[in-house]
């Protein structure tokens, strides 16, 4: 059975104030759906999420994978996401030197929240919850345009064509100073149309 992977511009402030932060959150909430125009649909989809804060997840979905299933759908109400079939950067990680262009999940999280997990769970980076940092997609570029082990262990993972979409996923976050998550399942293309994939 396939996957769906996809990328969605999140910045480590919306993480925070979004998603994670319990303070007033009824007020940002109202403010961000007069500031994105939401209707009432995306609008109650919006506060649905909000009101988990990370806590609540599927039943089997380690504490990583629920992290990013959860903020991509926010960043999903908020901004464009990339769609790159069941091609994904996280295939890398088990590779020496990648795991330094993914964020470690215990950064993104208040402190509050980011305590030791249960023994049978980590926050390290891995294939199953992947936050790309806007400084991590700046050097992976570098790195891609430099070192010809990352473009052929890039060309590798995102092979016929794929590349170009994450490249325009990590151009179009860093240039608005985010970061990418990547998720995994959540879009679909039996569900939603190709037109709306891709900004």
């Amino acid at each position: 059975m396939g996957i769906h992977v996809s990328y969605h511009p999140f910045a480590p402030a919306e993480v925070h104030n979004l998603y994670f932060d319990d303070m007033d959150r009824d007020a940002s909430f109202e403010r961000l759906v007069l500031q994105l125009g939401l209707g009432l649909d995306a609008s109650a989809r919006l506060k649905a999420i909000l009101s988990h804060g990370g806590r609540a997840r599927p039943e089997g979905m380690s504490l990583c994978q629920a992290h990013a299933y959860n903020m991509a759908k926010v960043s999903g109400l908020l901004r464009s996401c990339w769609y790159t079939s069941n091609y994904r950067f996280s295939a890398l990680l088990e590779l020496p030197d990648f795991g330094q262009y993914a964020t470690d999940w215990r950064d993104v999280m208040p402190e509050r929240i980011a305590r030791e997990p249960p023994a049978h769970e980590r926050f390290a980076p891995r294939n199953d919850g992947v936050f790309l940092s806007c400084e991590g997609l700046k050097r992976l570029r570098a790195d891609y345009a430099e070192h010809g082990a990352v473009r052929s262990q890039l060309n590798r993972v995102f092979p016929r064509g794929w590349l170009p979409i994450f490249w325009a996923a990590a151009d179009y976050a860093v240039a608005r100073d985010c970061g990418l998550i990547e998720a995994v399942n959540l879009v679909r293309p039996d569900a939603i149309a190709p037109s709306s994939l891709m900004a």
